[in-house]
C-alpha cells in the first residue's frame, strides 16, 4: 500500500518516549511510527512525565511542538491538560486521523475525543485490553463510572476501535454493542536482530524471568507462590524486572520472598530502558507471566526476540504455544501446571533447550518482519468510516 500524500495523524498517549516505565502502550506507538512515518505526518501529544515520576525536561521544551526523528512531539505539563489548550493547540494543524492510545485516560482519551466527537475526522481508538474481565476487576468502580460516561456521550458510537485480536473485537462488542466499528490490526514490534543466542544452561538449573510492571494484573504474587512449590532438586534465579506501579502489592511480594526457599534466588532490577533490555535478557531463559490479561503482551515478544520461550497464562492472544517450541500457555486456575513446567524447563540440558530456544528467536524474526501486519496497521488511518452518528 504505496501512499503518496502523507496524512496528519495525531496521536494522544499519556506517556512516550523518553519514558519507559509504562511499558507496553510506549513501544506500541514507538513501533507503529517508526514502521509508518515515512507514510503519515505524525504529531504525538503526550504528557511531560513517565510512571509517577517526571521527564525532568526544560521549560522550554514544554507544550511546545518539538521535531524528533521522523515526527513531531509535544510534551504538555499539567497544567496545560485541559479543553481549552486542546482547542488552541489541535484544531489549528488540521489533522485527518486522530489516535487515542487508551481507552480509560481522561487528560489524553476523555478530553480530546469530546473535542472532536463531532468533526469529520478519523477517530480511532485502541482499548488496549482495557475490555478484558481481569483488567476490569481492577479499580472496578472507577472503571464503571468512566464506561458509564462514555456511552452516555455517545463516544462509542464516533470511533473506530482498534483491536489486536479476535478476542479483542468480542470484548468490545460485548460491551458497547455488534455495530461497533473494529478494526483489526496486530501491534507491531521492533524488527528482529535475528542473530542465534547460544544459550548457557545447566541441567536442573534456569535463569527464569518476570518483565513488566509489578501491579496485581501482571500477577508477579502468583508467580512467586508457584517458585515457592518448586522441588529443592532444581536451582532458580528469577530476576525480577520492571518498574513498582502498586507499592501496597509489591509488599506483599517482598513479603512472599522472604519466605522464599534457599534454592530460589532472587533479584529485583527495577525498570530498565527498553534499548537496555537486549543485553540483559542475553543471560535468560524462560519468561514467566500469569498475567491476568493482554491484549498483545509487548514483553512476550521481547522475550522471543531475545530466544527466550515464555511461561504464561491463558489470559493473552498467543495460544498452543507448545505445539511450536515457544513455550506454555497455562490456565491460572491449575497453578501445578505452571509448576510442572517451570520443573521440565528447569530440568533441560542445554541441548534440550536449544531447540526452544531457537524456535522462539526465529518465531519473532518471521512475525516483526511480516509486511501484512505493517499494512493492517496503515488502514486503521485510511479507508474512512461513518463515526460521527448522532
Amino acid at each position: 500500500m504505496q501512499i503518496v500524500n502523507k496524512k496528519k495523524v495525531l496521536i494522544c498517549i499519556d506517556w512516550f518516549l523518553p519514558a519507559y516505565k509504562a511499558g507496553g502502550p510506549i513501544q506500541s506507538i514507538a513501533n507503529l511510527v517508526n514502521h509508518t512515518k515515512q507514510d503519515f505526518d505524525y504529531y504525538i501529544a503526550t504528557s511531560d512525565a513517565d510512571l509517577y515520576e517526571s521527564l525532568g525536561l526544560p521549560d522550554h521544551q514544554l507544550n511546545v511542538w518539538l521535531v524528533k526523528n521522523g515526527y513531531k512531539i509535544i510534551y504538555i505539563d499539567a497544567a496545560h491538560q485541559n479543553y481549552k489548550f486542546y482547542k488552541a493547540l489541535f484544531l489549528k494543524e488540521n489533522f485527518e486521523a486522530v489516535y487515542f492510545n487508551s481507552l480509560f485516560s481522561k487528560n489524553f482519551t476523555l478530553l480530546p475525543l469530546v473535542l472532536y466527537r463531532n468533526l469529520p475526522v478519523r477517530k480511532v481508538l485502541a482499548p488496549r485490553g482495557m475490555l478484558g474481565k481481569g483488567a476490569l476487576a481492577i479499580k472496578p468502580t472507577k472503571k464503571r463510572i468512566f464506561l458509564k460516561v462514555f456511552r452516555m456521550l455517545k463516544l462509542h458510537k464516533k470511533i473506530v476501535w482498534h483491536v489486536t485480536a479476535e478476542s479483542e473485537a468480542t470484548e468490545v462488542k460485548s460491551h458497547f454493542g455488534e455495530d461497533c466499528k473494529v478494526q483489526l490490526a496486530p501491534n507491531l514490534s521492533a524488527r528482529t536482530k535475528g542473530e542465534l543466542i547460544e544459550k548457557q544452561k545447566q541441567p536442573n538449573v534456569i535463569n527464569l524471568f518476570f518483565l513488566s510492571r509489578i501491579a496485581v494484573k501482571k500477577n508477579l504474587l502468583q508467580a512467586l507462590q508457584y517458585l515457592e512449590k518448586i522441588d529443592q532438586q532444581y536451582q532458580v534465579n528469577f530476576t525480577i524486572i520492571g518498574p513498582v506501579d502498586e507499592a501496597q502489592y509489591w509488599k506483599s511480594c517482598q513479603s512472599k520472598i522472604e519466605q522464599l526457599p534457599r534454592h530460589i534466588k532472587i533479584t529485583y532490577l527495577g525498570a530498565i530502558p527498553n534499548h537496555e533490555l537486549n543485553e540483559v535478557l542475553r543471560e535468560q531463559h524462560v519468561l514467566l507471566l500469569p498475567t491476568q490479561h493482554e491484549n498483545f503482551g509487548h514483553v512476550i515478544m521481547e522475550a522471543w526476540q531475545n530466544a527466550c520461550p515464555v511461561i504464561i497464562s491463558k489470559q493473552t492472544p498467543w495460544q498452543n504455544l507448545s505445539t511450536q517450541c515457544l513455550g506454555y500457555d497455562l490456565p491460572l486456575v491449575q497453578p501445578d501446571k505452571f509448576i510442572n513446567t517451570i520443573e521440565s524447563f528447569s530440568a533441560m540440558s542445554q541441548s534440550e533447550f536449544k531447540a526452544w530456544s531457537e524456535a522462539s528467536i526465529q518465531f519473532a524474526k518471521k512475525f516483526t518482519e511480516n509486511p501484512e501486519l505493517i499494512e493492517q496497521n496503515k488502514a486503521l488511518f485510511l479507508n474512512p468510516l461513518n463515526t460521527n452518528k448522532k
